[in-house]
Formats: C-alpha cells, structure tokens, sequence
C-alpha cells in the first residue's frame, strides 16, 4: 500500500508538472513574430530565411500573400518584392509593418503583343539578384529609394513610408517610337538607344510595333542610318522610312565580280554598312552617304520620310579579249577612273568586270599606260576592248649619245596623256585603248647638251597587238653589261 507521505508526494509532482507544462505554453507563444506587408492590392511576395551573414546563406524560402498578417520564427529574413527587397529581424512578439507601393507605367495605347518595353533592376544589393521583366507595366516596389533601367534610361524612385504606413500608387506615362514597314524585301529591325546615357544599352524592335519608353532623347537607328529623337512624357513618334536602292544597269554583268575578283560588287551605307546592289532597304530620313566598293569617296544623297529613292550607278568594263577560263589573264589589270581635271584617280578596279562609279565626266585608264586617259561618253553599260602594243627595243652604243627617255604619247582627241617610261633595254607590252598614239623617243648628246625626240605613229585597235622594234642607244658600261660585249655604231 502507498502511504500517506507517498500520495502527497505523488500529487506535488503530477502539481509541478502541470504547472511547467502551462508555462511552456505560455513561452511558445512568445517565441514568435509576425511580419505584414501592406499594398493597395492582391499580390505576392518572397521570403527567405536567413542562415549566415559570411557567408551569406539561406535556409528555406516561401511566399506570401500582401496584407496578410503572417507569423515568423525569431530570427533575419530578406523580403523580396519587385526590384526592391528589404531585410527584416523578427523577435519574439515583434509586429513588423512593411510597406510597397505600386509604381505603375502608363502606356498611351493598350500595348499589343508585339510591342516592346522592357525593365531592368537589381532587387537586392546584397545578393545582386537581377531582375528583367518584359511588358510588366505594373511594379510593387517596397518603400525607399530604388534605381530601375526604365526603357533603357536609369530612373530613381524615391518612396518613403508616411506617418500612417499607407500603400500609395505612383504613375510614369510612357513614351513610344515606332518605324513603319516600308514595304522592302526583308523586314529589317530598328535599333534605339539613349543619348548622353552611362549605360550603354540598346533595344531593338520589329518595324510596325512599339518601343515603350521613358521621356528623353533618343538615338534611332536602321540599316546605317541614325535619327535623333526628343520624346516629351507621353508622346508617341512614329517614323516612316524611305526606301533606298542602289540600282544597276540590267546589261552590267555584276555576278560576274564574284567569279573574278573572290567578292561580290556592293555599296557601302555611311561609311559602315554594306548594301547590295538592286535591293531595296528601308533607311531613316537625311542623308545618305554612298560609295561604291570600286570608289575611294561617297557621294551624298539626301532622302525624304516615307520617299522611294533609286540612284543609278553607271559602268564600265575594260575587256582585255581573255579567254572564259584563262583566270590568269582575267582580272589581271588595273582599271583607273578619273573626273575631270583632277589628276588623282577616283575609283579602281580590274580588267573584265564592271568598274562601277556616279560621276558624269570621267576619263578611264589601265595600268601599264596609267597616266594615257580615254574620256568616258554619258552612255551606259560602255566596254573599252584593249589592244596591245609591244615595244621591243634594240639596244647599242654610239659615243656622246643616249637614249634619255622612251614612252608612248597620245595624239589627242578622246585620248590624252603619256605611258610611263618604258625599259630602254628589254620588251614591254602595254595595254591601250584603241586610237592613234605615237611612240617616242628622246635622245640626248653630249656634245651640246642637245634633246632631240623621234616619233612614230602608231594605230591601236581592238583585240590585236603592233609589234615595233626601235633602236635605243646605251652608254659603253651599260652596253657592256647587257650584251657582254660592245656594238659600236659611228
């Protein structure tokens, strides 16, 4: 049997027992606190846990519902909200009150699905947790000062928290640019980036819809061509393009470059954009600065919204009568274009493909006579077929004279200037454009210092070759050293 003593006993223990259990309770009930983030309306937010400070570590993450009183475990979370986030200490019976306000960006047009606006943001410094949405134009953004990239342009929010800890709403009406379709081939974007900005960002958008914006000044770009814009807040600019074509003769066989030269003929755009020929591209208003790839200069050319613009490029081929396949005789000369008046030629190119150019009064030439010039007529699609003249000279000696200079000279006409010097001592073939041309000789005497030239006429025409020996006289060294030995003429 249980004594008395023994009961008492019992029933002072079972009493304590008790007692501690109630107190616990009590505890546990302490041992929490409660967080609350207040907006104007239904949304989410992210938690997250904290474990470390160093390293920075998180133990578990959850989400929860705006304006709902919710009940958290003593210790450091980070509230994550839109491009904002906040750390927050719970302590046991703590009452934590955030607040986000909603920042919305007012499209002046409901947006279609094609449309364009972009933010980015970094939600938290401390974790550098980027964040980018695409045609999100409501944010909730937790109080304080938060920087966004808006469109491409940095905007700081400054949104404290009031007296009253109320939930506000802040608006930015949007600007937008927009380039219309001009109707070419391949539907090109557009490229837009801010003007004067630290961040070098850049959006592109298909042409026919919108690229929502932030109130700036803004660099507009397309196919090479630049535009500067001035948006006010809420104003929408919608460019239309001209279209630009950089046409050539249906006779010019252009195709036929690649074949000879490795690379296609083109038509460069403002110094850093290639065209090709016979394509139509959509350009911004202004001017257009064009060089043919067989030119050294561009030529202006100015272009209206919305124009169709077709400038022509005239040419020319130098036909040295090779045969189809002989690719070591294709290509292998120079062709020189040269405006009038100018000494300097202006554009380059080789022997059997088209030499393409916008000047109206120009001379040809080809290498080998460089500085013999043909004058070009205004008609298109023009082909110079060469003939050749081989000069073969006979070199010897006779006391007290030299030959001083030996070169081919044009008799006038459409055809002007002089070869360059020809080798008094061995064969030369040069290059002509058929015509009359005289082949010159200037001796020189010792005796009296005397000059003296001699000329023959001579008759190029196309696809055949004159052979002319001449005479040429040498000093004794000279003479010496070709032949080994000494022909002496009286």
């Amino acid at each position: 049997m249980i004594s008395s003593f023994h009961k008492f006993l019992l029933r002072f223990l079972l009493g304590v027992a008790s007692l501690s259990g109630l107190c616990f309770s009590c505890t546990r009930g302490l041992q929490t606190g409660t967080l609350t983030v207040r907006y104007v309306t239904n949304g989410v937010y992210e938690i997250y846990k904290m474990a470390g400070e160093h390293p920075l570590q998180f133990v578990s993450e959850t989400s929860s519902q705006f304006n709902d009183r919710i009940t958290l475990l003593p210790g450091s979370y980070m509230i994550l909200a839109d491009c904002s986030s906040e750390i927050v200490n719970i302590y046991p019976g703590s009452d934590v009150v955030l607040v986000a306000h909603q920042v919305n960006f007012v499209p002046l047009q409901p947006p279609s699905e094609k449309d364009k606006f972009s933010i980015q943001c970094i939600r938290s410094e401390r974790t550098h947790i980027r964040q980018s949405l695409n045609n999100h134009f409501s944010l909730a953004v937790l109080a304080g000062t938060r920087e966004l990239l808006v469109g491409m342009v940095p905007l700081r929010l400054d949104m404290p928290i009031s007296e009253s800890k109320e939930s506000r709403v802040v608006s930015h009406l949007l600007s937008y640019i927009s380039v219309q379709n001009a109707g070419t081939d391949s539907a090109e974007d557009f490229f837009v980036s801010p003007v004067g900005g630290v961040t070098p960002f850049t959006e592109n958008q298909h042409p026919g819809s919108k690229l929502y914006v932030i109130h700036g000044k803004y660099d507009l770009q397309l196919n090479g061509t630049a535009l500067i814009i001035d948006l006010k807040e809420g104003e929408s600019r919608t460019i239309i393009p001209g279209k630009f074509t950089v046409g050539t003769s249906p006779n010019a066989n252009i195709s036929r470059a690649e074949k000879v030269l490795g690379a296609p003929l083109f038509a460069e755009l403002n110094g850093e954009h290639y065209l090709d020929l016979n394509t139509a591209y959509s350009v911004l208003p202004g001017t257009l600065n064009i060089r043919l790839s067989t030119s050294f200069h561009a030529k202006p050319f100015k272009i209206s919204e919305g124009e169709n613009l077709k400038i022509m490029a005239r040419n020319i081929i130098v036909d040295l009568n090779c045969t189809k396949d002989d690719w070591s005789c294709l290509g292998s000369k120079k062709v020189l274009l040269y405006e009038k008046g100018k000494t300097n030629y202006f554009a380059e190119s080789q022997t059997d493909i088209p030499i393409l150019f916008f000047e109206d009064d120009v001379s040809i030439g080809v290498e080998g006579g460089r500085n013999i010039k043909a004058s070009v007529s205004s008609a298109d699609d023009q082909v110079f077929s060469v003939g050749f003249l081989e000069v073969t000279p006979t070199p010897q000696h006779r006391a007290g004279v030299l030959t001083d200079l030996m070169r081919v000279e044009a008799s006038g006409g459409k055809i002007t200037g002089a070869s360059l010097d020809l080798a008094v001592d061995k064969s030369t073939i040069i290059p002509l454009i058929p015509g009359q041309y005289h082949l010159a000789e200037y001796t020189f005497t010792t005796s009296d210092g005397s000059r003296r030239k001699t000329s023959q006429n001579v008759n190029i025409t196309a696809a055949n070759t004159v052979k002319l020996e001449i005479p040429t006289y040498l000093s004794e060294k000279k003479m010496t050293i070709l032949t080994g030995t000494l022909d002496l003429q009286q």
